[in-house]
């Protein structure tokens, strides 16, 4: 698998760059937020065990979900921070979407405010950009066709 950022094969890192979640290599995994490292290889018999387990992201628009569910039961956002064992400043990042919860937090909120802020990541097929070269599409080829069609 190739880098998003850099081009170079090896990526397994998957990092959040300015709301967008990339797969890249180790070089290039500090440029945002680590959101998974590669994982060593495992035991074939957990491997399997783990495959029925669905994986969960939150939804889009979550900040506005959570603010509109808390509103309509008449909650401080205090309120709902000491009722789920949060700070009132982490609670009002997530709120205004500056901050990604976790799925324990997304949880606690879900299970609070009686909302679905989980949805299973769908395995849709990726697809395979080319460029000239035969190589896929960087970031950085990105940035150089978006510069030129500025100077157009």
């Amino acid at each position: 698998m190739e880098c998003e950022i850099c081009g170079v094969e090896g990526a397994g890192y998957v990092v959040l760059v300015e709301g967008a979640k990339l797969t890249v290599c180790h070089d290039c995994s500090g440029a945002g937020k680590l959101l998974r490292a590669p994982q060593p290889a495992r035991d074939p018999a957990i491997q399997s065990a783990r495959a029925g387990k669905a994986e969960m992201e939150v939804v889009d628009g979550y900040g506005s979900i959570i603010a509109d569910a808390r509103k309509k039961m008449g909650l401080p956002l205090e309120v709902l921070a000491e009722r789920i064992n949060e700070k009132h400043s982490f609670l009002e990042r997530v709120e205004h979407e500056k901050t990604l919860p976790d799925a324990k937090l997304a949880h606690k909120l879900e299970k609070e405010l009686g909302i679905k802020l989980l949805q299973e990541v769908s395995s849709g097929t990726a697809v395979d950009v080319k460029d000239r070269q035969g190589k896929g599409m960087t970031l950085g080829d990105i940035l150089e066709i978006q510069m030129k069609k500025k100077k157009d």
